[in-house]
C-alpha cells in the first residue's frame, strides 16, 4: 500500500495514474474540499474509458497535514509514502501559512511514519530549495542552499520541509528526494505552471531572458515511481529535461499555442517598478498581486540545473521541453 499525498495536484495526478496504471494499491490523501474532476479528467486523457476503472482503484481519504492524527490515520497498513502536498505561493502575506503547511506538515507526517515503520517515504521538494552555483554552473545536488534577501518564502518552507526530511532519516525513516525543476503538463490553467500557458494565450507582450530548468510531469512520475521500486535511500535526486531562458520557453509556448511571441524585453528596472505598482494597486482594492517581488527577481535570475545523477542511476532520459508543451496544449485542446 502506498499513500500519496497531494495527489490532486499537477504532479500528484500523473504519480496516481502512474502507479494506478502499473497496478499499483494506492491510498490518496486529499483535503475534504478537494475537487476530484480534474483527476477524472486527466485519467481519462490518457487511458480513455479505461482510466475510470483505474481511478475506482485509489482510496481516498481526507487529510490535514496540520493534524498529526489524521495522518497516523491515514498511514494504516501502509508501506510506502510519497509526499507531494504543498502550499505554493509568491505573495509574501502567506509566508507564515506556507511554513505552517510546508515545513510543519511535513515534520508531522514525517514523525506519523517513524511510528507506523513506514519502509521509505519519497519528498516531492524543488529546484527552489537548492543553492545557486557561485559561478553560475549548473546546480547539482552538491550545492547547498544559502539564505539570502532574494530568497523566496516559498523556497524557505521547502528547505525547511527538507530538513525535517533529513531530520527523520537521521532516526532511522529511510527517505529520498526529489527536486524537478519548473513542471510542465496537463493541469487546470489557472493553476500551478498552467498559468504560463494561460498567460502567453491572452497574448504576453513581455519576456526575460532569466533561465530556469523545465520537466515534463511524466518524467517526474515516472522518476518517482523509479525510484520507489529501488534500494536507494537517503538521496536526493535533481528531476530536470532542460535549462530554458523564459523567453525562448514562451516563444515555444506561443507557436505551440498559434499565439504571437512575446516581444518586449522586460528589463530588471521594469520588472522593479512593475512589482511595486501592481502591489500598491492590488493594496487598493483588494486583490492578490499578480507579480510580486519574488516572481520579479525569478523571472531575471539565470539557474541552470543538472540531472546527471538521475539519469546516469537509471540509465534515464528526459522528455523534450518541446514534448511536454505539445502534450499540454493537446490536453488543453481536448477541454475546449
Amino acid at each position: 500500500m502506498i499513500l500519496l499525498t497531494g495527489a490532486t495536484g499537477l504532479v500528484g495526478t500523473h504519480i496516481l495514474f502512474s502507479l494506478t496504471s502499473k497496478g499499483f494499491k494506492v491510498r490518496a490523501a486529499k483535503r475534504s474540499s478537494s475537487d476530484l474532476k480534474h483527476v477524472e479528467n486527466i485519467f481519462v486523457y490518457y487511458a480513455g474509458d479505461k482510466g475510470l476503472s483505474l481511478l475506482q482503484m485509489v482510496e481516498w481519504v481526507d487529510t490535514d497535514l496540520e493534524d498529526y492524527f489524521s495522518l497516523e490515520e491515514a498511514l494504516e497498513g501502509v508501506d510506502y509514502v510519497i509526499h507531494g502536498a504543498a502550499k505554493v505561493s509568491f505573495n509574501p502575506l502567506e509566508a507564515g501559512r506556507m511554513l505552517k503547511v510546508n515545513a510543519g506538515g511535513t515534520a508531522n507526517l514525517v514523525n506519523a511514519c517513524l511510528n507506523k515503520g513506514v519502509k521509505k517515504l519519497i519528498y516531492v521538494s524543488s529546484i527552489s530549495s537548492l543553492g545557486r552555483h557561485p559561478d553560475g554552473k549548473e546546480v547539482d545536488e552538491n550545492v547547498e542552499w544559502q539564505p539570502d534577501e532574494n530568497r523566496s518564502a516559498y523556497s524557505h518552507s521547502k528547505f525547511r520541509a527538507e530538513m525535517e526530511v533529513w531530520r527523520a532519516s537521521k532516526e532511522g525513516l529511510p527517505v529520498v528526494i526529489v527536486n524537478p525543476s519548473v513542471v510542465i503538463g496537463p493541469v487546470d490553467w489557472r493553476r500551478s505552471s498552467g498559468r504560463l500557458f494561460y498567460s502567453v494565450r491572452k497574448g504576453m507582450p513581455f519576456y526575460t531572458y532569466g533561465v530556469t530548468g523545465f520537466v515534463d510531469v511524466r518524467d517526474v512520475a515516472e522518476s518517482i515511481f523509479l525510484l520507489l521500486r529501488s534500494d536507494v535511500v537517503n538521496e536526493r535526486f535533481i528531476l530536470n529535461g532542460e535549462n530554458l531562458s523564459f523567453k525562448e520557453f514562451f516563444t515555444k509556448v506561443a507557436h505551440a499555442l498559434g499565439k504571437r511571441p512575446p516581444f518586449i524585453n522586460a528589463t530588471p528596472w521594469m520588472a522593479e517598478i512593475g512589482w511595486r505598482l501592481n502591489h500598491f494597486f492590488c493594496l487598493l482594492v483588494g486583490k492578490a498581486p499578480a507579480i510580486t517581488k519574488d516572481t520579479a527577481h525569478a523571472a531575471h535570475n539565470k539557474s541552470y540545473y543538472s540531472a546527471a545523477k538521475f539519469s546516469q542511476k537509471f540509465n534515464f532520459s528526459f522528455r523534450s521541453i518541446d514534448d511536454a508543451i505539445e502534450n499540454t496544449v493537446k490536453w488543453y485542446n481536448t477541454r475546449q
